[in-house]
């Protein structure tokens, strides 16, 4: 990919639902993580990376993107984020393109990035489900789930 494909998502912040900004600071390691059992309770290096898990959980389940029009959101990760690693990107605009239909989609990367943010969101409340299935030990619960998944 060209690198002003791969730059387009730096632009476009990821807003997330106020109701979900505990979990994003539960969840990462980003806000703090400093022993074993910190790492096995925050399984995610950075809150990118729980983002875009929960859209792959999305993706699985065939859940619709929800639709984030009109509710109350903050910046929850600087675009920067969303393009590394560089596959990232990458995956976002494939699944922009299945769930649009529309190849040329991916010259449009906040429409991407609502589609993204949309399954993100979706997929999101499943992903915590898995994650408070298994407290003191949610990296084992989730590896679990994941794998019962695929």
């Amino acid at each position: 990919m060209s690198d002003n494909i791969n730059t387009s998502f730096a632009s476009v912040e990821v807003n997330a639902p106020v109701e979900f900004r505990e979990f994003f600071q539960r969840y990462s390691q980003s806000t703090g993580a400093s022993s074993v059992a910190d790492l096995d309770r925050k399984p995610f290096p950075r809150m990118v990376d729980f983002w875009f898990l929960a859209i792959c959980v999305a993706v699985k389940l065939k859940l619709k993107p929800v639709d984030l029009e009109g509710r109350d959101t903050y910046k929850a990760i600087e675009g920067s984020a969303v393009i590394s690693p560089e596959w990232r990107a990458d995956a976002l605009r494939l699944i922009a393109i299945s769930e649009s239909g529309e190849t040329d989609i991916v010259q449009d990367p906040r429409r991407m990035m609502r589609i993204a943010n949309g399954l993100a969101f979706a997929g999101m409340p499943r992903l915590i489900e898995i994650l408070e299935q298994s407290p003191d030990d949610e990296m084992f619960g989730l590896s679990d789930e994941l794998v019962a998944m695929l």
